[in-house]
């Protein structure tokens, strides 16, 4: 009975933490949301970005691996938007905006997706890799199965940031190549 709403809740709480990491990190670099990535969040604002986590954190409040999957993304998202955020914050939000698209204009198509496709290698490869290792039911592996619950759906969201990282931020720069100044 206990665990019957104990373990939800604890679900919960693990994916809103991870949902929140990522929120929080996107708002310390981009406060008027100028430099998202993500084409919905851009457009609903902070209030529709905030409602978009409630199906997200209600979905991993289901299943452990959820929670884990949806934490370990958010971890990896929120790492990622405060990695370059002294520079954004050195020059300006506006100002860096402005960078990016004359960069992304001046740059060739195939620099900028050869530069971007790093996240594939970074990640997704290594992940994949331990992925298959561990689901192999040949495997030399000595973990038991909880080890598994877990270890899975972290490296299932290591390869998925890769992807999520790379298509994001190549439709993000073409967008901006597109993009006048006036």
């Amino acid at each position: 009975m206990f665990q019957e709403w104990w373990v939800p809740i604890f679900n919960m709480a693990v994916a809103s933490a991870g949902r929140g990491l990522d929120l929080l990190s996107t708002w310390y670099v981009t406060p008027r949301l100028k430099l998202e990535t993500g084409r919905i969040i851009g457009r609903l604002g902070w209030k529709g970005a905030i409602l978009l986590q409630l199906p997200v954190v209600f979905l991993a409040s289901l299943h452990v691996s959820l929670a884990v999957f949806v934490f370990t993304l958010s971890l990896l998202l929120a790492a990622g938007n405060v990695q370059g955020a002294w520079f954004v914050k050195g020059v300006g939000e506006e100002k860096y905006f402005e960078l990016m698209v004359k960069a992304a204009r001046r740059a060739g198509w195939d620099e900028i997706v050869l530069s971007e496709v790093g996240h594939l290698a970074l990640y997704t490869v290594p992940a994949a890799t331990v992925s298959y290792i561990l689901a192999a039911p040949t495997s030399m592996c000595t973990f038991p199965w909880d080890v598994r619950v877990l270890a899975l759906p972290i490296l299932l969201a290591t390869a998925f940031y890769g992807f999520l990282g790379t298509f994001r931020m190549l439709t993000y720069l073409h967008r901006l190549r597109g993009r006048m100044l006036f």
